[in-house]
């Protein structure tokens, strides 16, 4: 679980496979210490943005990939 700088819980994706692209067609999925590595080095805002958007079902672009959850088959 993420915390900002006030110690307010972030959503959470550890539950969730997540996935990248850099064309929304082919997807890869993503280690999460690899993602919380990109986000440690982003301000609280833009990591709480980014984790609701994802958490919500929603995509995000996030450097040079787009970044979902992976949807069930």
């Amino acid at each position: 679980m993420r915390k900002d700088s006030y110690h307010i819980e972030m959503e959470d994706l550890s539950p969730f496979h997540v996935e990248r692209s850099r064309d929304c067609e082919e997807w890869e999925d993503v280690l999460q210490d690899e993602l919380n590595d990109l986000l440690d080095q982003v301000p609280d805002d833009r990591a709480r943005n980014f984790l609701s958007v994802v958490r919500g079902g929603g995509t995000s672009l996030f450097g040079r990939y787009f970044y979902r959850i992976r949807p069930k088959s």
